[in-house]
Order: C-alpha cells, then structure tokens, then sequence
C-alpha cells in the first residue's frame, strides 16, 4: 500500500497531518468524499482533490504539490478515507521530520512502533 501514516503519538506533540491525492491513481470511486467530505471532493473529472480551507479544490498542478492540512478533528476521517481508497492516491504526511526516538519503551522506527525491550 502507497499510503504513508504518521506515528499516531506525533500529532499529539503539535505535528500537522498532510494530505494530497495522485490523481493518476485516482480511480473515481469517491470513498475518500464519504468518510471525509471536508477534506477531499470530486470534480467534474471523476477525480478526487483535497480541499483547502477555504473549499476549493487543490488542483493545479495536482499532486504532491496540492497539499493541505488536515484538521485535527478530521485527521480519523483523513485516515479512514486513506485506508479505504481502492486506488490507494491518498497520502497522508507529517509537516515535519521526526525528532523524538524513544515514547514510553518503544521506538520510533518508519512511523512504526517497535518494542525496544525497556520497560516503562
């Protein structure tokens, strides 16, 4: 799967959720606009683009290069949307790299948890 999803620890640390959509995977179906109409749209291409905040479409040029912030109180949505798309042409990112290399006895490795065998 395309799909990259921050460490869900770092957006309680102040990070930003990224979100942008490759429209050449897009394949049309609009299960990104059911879980999370506030984010993503369809246009009259039969494509999907996120939305920014002000609801219109990110589109030019599309991409990597269309990025919004997701809203905190959107990111489960985001997420549902992301793991649900059968094109997978959504990505979520953080807005910054991470810094932070050990939470409570795990370490961060590639936005996965791994057990580095300390206890808390």
């Amino acid at each position: 799967m395309k799909t990259t999803i921050p460490c869900p620890f770092r957006l309680d640390w102040g990070c930003n959720m990224l979100v942008w959509v490759d429209q050449d995977l897009c394949t049309g179906d609009g299960l990104c606009t059911d879980h999370c109409p506030d984010v993503f749209m369809l246009l009259e291409d039969g494509l999907s683009y996120v939305r920014d905040s002000a609801g219109s479409a990110c589109n030019d040029p599309g991409g990597r290069a269309s990025c919004v912030t997701v809203p905190p109180r959107l990111v489960d949505q985001a997420i549902a949307a992301a793991l649900d798309c059968p094109g997978e042409c959504i990505f979520l990112e953080d807005d910054e790299p991470a810094e932070i290399n050990d939470v409570d006895g795990f370490d961060i490795v590639d936005a996965e948890l791994v057990d580095s065998g300390v206890d808390s």
